[in-house]
């Protein structure tokens, strides 16, 4: 009996209990919301289950018609046409070498607590009806479709449960090595109490060293700025400047390396982070294709991919900011709030070619005023610590985001506020072989879960309670 109990036992499948669901405006105007299931869209919720080492979306089905208790996958049928019906089909859950080229695949790692979207294998998007004789019916569309894809109201913007998000976190923190445990320690209670307060303490302030090292990071780039997806240079600095001040704040910032990519002065940073994190690069690619140009606003490309890059935190985004009454009032708010709060800014400005370009950039508010630190700069250092002198108005803030030049702000995306660590229940109830990683707060393996490798789940070894 101890040798079975003390035997690590790799999981049948790691398949995730989860419902797909959509919202609609009644005659009234009032939102309901609907379930996706076998053939149609009610109000029940309908239990779907996620396989995602094969992408297999499944329901169970009974009646007549079916054999008692089968299993149906969610098949994309959409070959050589702009968009077409999905059709549920008997399946097994079986996980094969080409599982993510099949009709059965299904990507969801770009979901949020704010909804979504899910792609099938050739990176078309899931859609729904909201009007008309096929109200509720499922069915898949090619990208450049989607753009005048407008009769019946459809859309495409589905949102899933918590357990299937922290799943995309999990599995988003194995790839980018942000994992907090290894092993897991099978008693979350516990484990994360022991856990610091990772918020920037109200007395913080940017010391001439603090200064240094941002300025290293935003002085890592070339003339030309690269795109990974929507991770421009100035989003990748940001990240990384906000990870390293919430990493190290108590203990001093670093010398050299990187949170994600290694620092150099005229050296591209994404050279660094796909070398270091393939796969998490990889992913981060893929998003303009996958989130497509709808319901996908700028707005979800900067949520999902701060959520990506850094998952072990809760994230408070803020709506779209379009006049200059709003954004003034939106950062006089946060020049009001806790000191030691920080955010990711995602903005538009217009330069005065008539252009218009996204920008990222990290902010903090400190007991002095409102700190607005530089991305994807060519400043010297001189004029890169002048830029971080605190400010208590808003006015001021604006013409920093604007970097003091002759661009004009026209739009706040969002404002992330990064908040305390987010209590994902996966972090302390799954291992994976080799998840040593970088060392202390950076566990991961570099590649996605699966059952082959989810093979320890207490600090003493034996089995798996998924």
């Amino acid at each position: 009996m101890n040798d079975w109990v003390n035997t690590i036992a790799t999981p049948g499948n790691i398949s995730i209990l989860t419902s797909i669901s959509w919202e609609m405006r009644n005659s009234s105007g009032i939102k309901e919301l609907y379930f996706v299931r076998w053939g149609a869209s009610d109000k029940n919720t309908t239990p779907l289950y996620y396989n995602p080492e094969n992408g297999h979306i499944t329901q169970y089905v009974g009646g007549p018609q079916f054999s008692s208790g089968s299993l149906y996958c969610m098949y994309s049928q959409l070959d050589n046409n702009q968009w077409d019906w999905v059709q549920w089909r008997p399946c097994n859950d079986t996980i094969d070498s080409k599982s993510k080229e099949s009709p059965t695949y299904w990507n969801v790692n770009w979901e949020t607590s704010e909804g979504g979207l899910i792609s099938d294998y050739q990176g078309n998007f899931l859609r729904v009806t909201t009007r008309g004789s096929n109200w509720g019916v499922v069915y898949t569309a090619k990208p450049d479709f989607v753009m005048t894809d407008t009769t019946h109201s459809p859309t495409s913007l589905f949102a899933v449960d918590k357990s299937l998000l922290d799943w995309t976190r999990y599995t988003a923190s194995n790839l980018g090595k942000t994992g907090l445990y290894c092993p897991a320690s099978g008693n979350q209670k516990n484990t994360l109490y022991k856990k610091p307060v990772r918020t920037l303490p109200p007395n913080f302030q940017l010391t001439e060293a603090w200064i240094k090292r941002l300025y290293n990071i935003a002085n890592t780039n070339l003339d030309l700025t690269t795109f990974h997806g929507a991770c421009g240079t100035c989003m990748l600095h940001s990240l990384q400047m906000l990870a390293e001040l919430q990493e190290y704040y108590s203990q001093g910032p670093l010398l050299n390396g990187g949170y994600f990519f290694d620092t150099a002065p005229n050296t591209d940073p994404f050279i660094s982070f796909e070398r270091r994190y393939p796969l998490l690069d990889k992913l981060l690619t893929n998003v303009i294709q996958l989130l497509g140009p709808d319901e996908a606003t700028l707005r979800m490309l900067a949520i999902v991919s701060t959520v990506t890059m850094l998952p072990r935190y809760n994230w408070s985004p803020s709506s779209e900011l379009t006049t200059r009454t709003e954004i003034r009032s939106h950062l006089r708010s946060l020049i009001n709030s806790t000191f030691g709060s920080i955010w990711l800014v995602y903005m538009i400005l217009r330069h005065p070619d008539g252009t218009n370009t996204g920008h990222a950039v990290p902010i903090l508010n400190t007991s002095k005023g409102m700190v607005v630190i530089p991305t994807n700069t060519g400043l010297t250092f001189n004029q890169f610590k002048k830029f971080l002198e605190p400010t208590l108005s808003p006015d001021q803030v604006i013409r920093n985001l604007e970097e003091r030049s002759e661009s004009t702000l026209t739009e706040l995306v969002t404002t992330m506020q990064l908040g305390q660590v987010y209590q994902n229940p996966l972090d302390t109830m799954i291992s994976n072989r080799d998840c040593t990683g970088e060392g202390e707060d950076r566990r991961g393996t570099g590649q996605y879960p699966i059952s082959a490798s989810v093979n320890q789940c207490t600090t003493t070894g034996g089995r798996c309670t998924l």
